[in-house]
């Protein structure tokens, strides 16, 4: 009974909260549940009672039980914790065996924060290459507008963003890819998550329920949004913390059948290692919505080291109809933090900070093929440090620190799906 094994299993709720239509109560016992291979320390008893502190008049030294904030079922209290359900996992994509994260526990986890948009151009041999912002292909109307496409160039992964499909068979891509993007190479679709803004803003596709599993105990967390995911790196791994806010959280320790073994996907992790981090030689356009996509050029960037934190607010729709004391909770806002760590710094972007230039980056990670590979995406980013204050504080070398936030993108010639979205996730399908 004292052995702490434990696991973290994840589902995909039907509606917010899982209340039971009989009982107005959560219910999550009956949804199909996938174990998380996720690192075991943050996995505990999530969550914290809600109370209400009793301050009354008192004729002696002593405390007053507080009133839990709860409803009654059956002349009793219902027991009720809210808080936050934390963990840790790296970014191991889908593989071959499918082509869509939509019944897949990574499609699970970000779909709890995000939309997404699966791009129906899996892979296709292109007709040729007019350009390295341009591709000709028979395919053309597959390619999702904001769309994350990936390729292999001269061994090492590539990414970039589709502006424009033509129905002449021209795609128009920014940033470039490289030189070596010449002939008839093969390029791949990815799904791509990304915060909805203008007509979509607030959105998501779904709230999870996740289940504690170990030796004597378990519990559930219903009503699960994503308030927060941060990437960074494990010796090249990408790896990424995600915060959920739940709306209620109880233990049914008499149902406990011990730790869940682990479901793995059957692609690679991502590591950030044979592919580039780039830069736009020029600012995306920002206002209003591009008439023709943009096709900057690309400056690729020597970095070392990375991190991306996405920070959701999260507002409940408050309602006293039930236990959750809401309806749902809305993502009122999205911040975006990226930071590079350029060990060769670059000039050309020294005077970015001062000028309130933007320019388009995107972090690309390998390998890529069949299901594999993640890129990162802000396309329109603006500094919010200045980068020519070098960081020589070590006896070694000169670095240069990056840092962006996100701004408005209005470079790509629609709205719909990824179109002009503010940041941009994407796994190879």
């Amino acid at each position: 009974m004292g052995v702490t094994h434990r696991s973290l299993s994840v589902a995909v709720e039907s509606s917010f909260g899982s209340l039971s239509s009989s009982t107005g109560l959560p219910d999550a016992s009956g949804l199909t549940y996938v174990s998380l291979p996720c690192e075991r320390d943050p996995i505990i008893i999530y969550g914290d009672a809600v109370v209400s502190e009793r301050n009354d008049a008192r004729d002696g030294s002593f405390g007053i039980a507080p009133e839990p904030d709860t409803v009654w079922s059956s002349g009793a209290r219902v027991r009720r914790r809210t808080g936050q359900v934390q963990m840790k996992i790296d970014i191991t994509t889908i593989g071959s065996a499918a082509d869509t994260y939509a019944a897949n526990y990574m499609g699970y986890l970000l779909g709890a924060g995000f939309l997404s948009n699966v791009s129906t151009m899996k892979s296709d041999t292109l007709t040729s290459v007019t350009d390295v912002n341009t591709l000709v292909t028979a395919n053309a109307a597959n390619y999702s507008i904001g769309g994350l496409i990936s390729s292999s160039v001269n061994g090492r992964a590539e990414y970039s963003a589709v502006t424009d499909n033509d129905a002449s068979g021209d795609v128009t891509v920014s940033p470039a890819f490289s030189a070596g993007f010449t002939g008839t190479p093969l390029v791949r679709g990815m799904q791509t998550w990304f915060p909805g803004s203008r007509t979509l803003t607030g959105d998501r596709n779904y709230s999870l329920a996740f289940r504690v599993d170990g030796v004597g105990f378990r519990s559930y967390a219903v009503g699960c949004v994503l308030e927060s995911i941060a990437f960074s790196l494990d010796n090249g791994r990408v790896m990424a913390d995600l915060t959920y806010q739940s709306a209620c959280i109880q233990d049914d320790h008499g149902n406990a059948a011990g730790p869940v073994e682990p479901e793995y996907n059957t692609g690679a992790p991502a590591f950030f290692r044979g592919s580039y981090v780039v830069v736009s030689d020029a600012a995306p356009q920002t206002s209003g919505t591009a008439t023709t996509g943009d096709t900057l050029g690309r400056i690729a960037l020597d970095v070392e080291d990375f991190s991306l934190t996405i920070t959701n607010t999260l507002t409940p729709v408050g309602h006293s109809n039930s236990l959750l004391a809401m309806k749902d909770m809305e993502i009122s806002d999205v911040s975006v933090e990226l930071s590079l760590t350029v060990s060769d710094p670059n000039t050309t972007i020294n005077n970015d900070f001062f000028n309130r230039t933007s320019r388009q980056v995107l972090v690309g990670c390998g390998p890529v093929g069949d299901g594999l590979g993640l890129a990162l995406m802000l396309p329109a980013a603006y500094l919010t440090a200045d980068p020519s204050k070098y960081d020589v504080s070590g006896n070694d070398i000169t670095r240069q620190t990056l840092s962006y936030a996100s701004g408005r993108f209005g470079g790509d010639v629609s709205n719909s799906a990824a179109g002009n979205s503010p940041v941009r996730i994407a796994l190879g399908v």
